[in-house]
């Protein structure tokens, strides 16, 4: 179970954004939507309170004008009714409909909501108050499914007179309010009146799918610009960065532009400065250690010409040994600047070959390789080959069997050596490293003791390392890792 979340944990870090430019593009989306979200909440929550209170004051004054009409109505002879409800309609221009049915007429109503509750409880509050004897039926419609007298027809199915005349806002489609109320066992008063603004708080919502939509097409223009110009911004970061790398892998690297942002223009200037004194350090290194091979290998050669003509063989052979000290110290140290040195380009490395090629030199029935490398690697071929080189050579110093194996994976490259020679004691396992330490000091086994100094200083520069460790039994095992990133 831990293996399996370790391993979505890893596929879902693959899809987190890396680059400067849209990880600051998110982080000010989501920054914006919520300030969009918050002000619109509020500015909603203050509209709705208004527009309830505009609201309750229609619903009291088409409350009064209900009950006026229900009032007249109820007071007029039944002679008289018809003859009102005539002449109301032929003056036109009404946002009301009046008529007499001799049953209540069935009603679709409108959805559910807040809204439709407060217009309704406060109709029911208002005319109640007014007229407490007589039951109310009250409800809210839409103009398209209002029907109207006893035959229950359509309202949008009258003739053009009557329907043009009355319930004006088609176009609008307002809700409808509908008070139906009895008058007599088979005489109903009729009364559907549109409810004036602002009923869109009937059914108002927080958010539209015309405000989202205009929303995410804000948003992904505000994505865009803030990415170009934040790319823009981090250029002068990028190209500082590539020159950073390019130094890793040649030391003449072309002054960079100073652009971008004054912090910008100001570390390529430090990175400049930089980079001009170490090209100056490493031209001076190279010119005095030049001058050292030259001007003490001479002096080097009279000495030991001249120790040749000394009488005394013990006083002579004392001389020529401080002289071949001397000159293997200055080899070594020669050596040691030559093989860590970092003028050479990067290019890909296969692995695979270069230790095929460092173990020409022995009896391949001693070297056994196992793995592959399975992805690309970009570092120095030469000192790479260098450093195999040194372990190698070193491992087959002292043991008869060397097992090499490759390990590949996306973020590095795992070499183990492991040979069946004597070991390292536990105490000198960092100390080999050492220039010129060497646990063995045999005369019959040559070299500088700068082998594997070489070796971690390359593995080093490739921001990699070497490690050494003893196996049970017998035999040592070294561990070279390479990181891609």
């Amino acid at each position: 179970m831990k293996v399996m979340y370790l391993q979505i944990m890893i596929n879902l870090n693959r899809f987190r954004p890396q680059s400067l430019a849209t990880r600051t593009s998110l982080f000010l989306l989501v920054v914006i939507l919520s300030a969009e979200f918050i002000a619109g909440f509020i500015w909603y929550q203050q509209n709705e309170k208004k527009q309830q209170q505009g609201l309750v004051s229609v619903v009291n004054s088409l409350a009064l004008s209900a009950y006026t009409t229900i009032s007249y109505f109820s007071d007029l002879p039944l002679e008289y009714r018809v003859l009102a409800l005539n002449q109301l309609r032929n003056m036109g221009g009404s946002r009301f409909f009046v008529s007499l049915n001799n049953h209540q007429l069935p009603l679709q109503t409108i959805e559910p909501s807040a809204g439709k509750r407060l217009v309704l409880n406060e109709l029911y509050k208002s005319l109640s108050a007014k007229l407490p004897e007589v039951p109310l039926f009250i409800d809210i419609s839409k103009r398209r499914d209002l029907v109207v007298f006893d035959a229950e027809i359509n309202f949008d199915q009258l003739p053009v007179k009557w329907r043009s005349s009355s319930l004006l806002y088609k176009e609008l489609n307002p809700p409808i309010i509908v008070i139906q109320v009895p008058l007599s066992e088979d005489e109903w008063f009729y009364l559907a009146a549109i409810l004036p603004e602002p009923y869109v708080l009937i059914n108002s919502q927080f958010i539209t799918s015309t405000q989202l939509f205009f929303m995410a097409i804000s948003a992904l223009v505000i994505l865009f610009l803030t990415w170009f110009i934040v790319r823009r911004e981090i250029k002068p970061i990028a190209n500082l960065a590539n020159a950073a790398l390019q130094m890793d892998g040649k030391i003449k690297v072309s002054p960079l532009k100073e652009q971008g942002s004054q912090e910008v223009r100001t570390a390529i200037k430090a990175f400049n400065k930089m980079n001009q004194r170490i090209i100056t350090f490493t031209l001076e290194r190279d010119v005095l250690f030049s001058a050292i091979s030259h001007d003490l290998q001479t002096p080097l050669a009279c000495l030991k010409l001249r120790s040749e003509m000394l009488e005394d063989k013990r006083t002579r052979e004392k001389f020529q040994k401080l002289l071949n000290d001397m000159a293997f110290m200055l080899k070594g140290a020669l050596h040691c600047i030559k093989n860590t040195d970092i003028h050479e380009d990067m290019s890909p490395v296969d692995f695979v070959d270069l230790i095929h090629c460092c173990s020409e030199v022995f009896d391949r029935s001693r070297i056994q390789l196992t793995g592959q490398q399975q992805h690309l690697f970009i570092a120095k071929p030469v000192a790479i080959q260098r450093c195999l080189q040194n372990i190698i050579n070193n491992a087959m110093k002292y043991a008869q069997q060397l097992t090499i194996t490759i390990e590949d994976s996306e973020q590095a490259l795992w070499i183990t050596f492991k040979d069946d020679g004597p070991g390292i004691p536990a105490k000198l396992l960092e100390k080999v490293f050492e220039p010129y330490f060497r646990c063995d000091e045999r005369a019959q086994l040559a070299g500088t003791g700068l082998g594997l100094t070489i070796a971690r200083n390359i593995a080093r520069i490739h921001r990699g390392d070497i490690s050494l460790i003893n196996r049970s039994g017998t035999g040592l095992t070294v561990s070279l890792i390479l990181y891609r990133d």
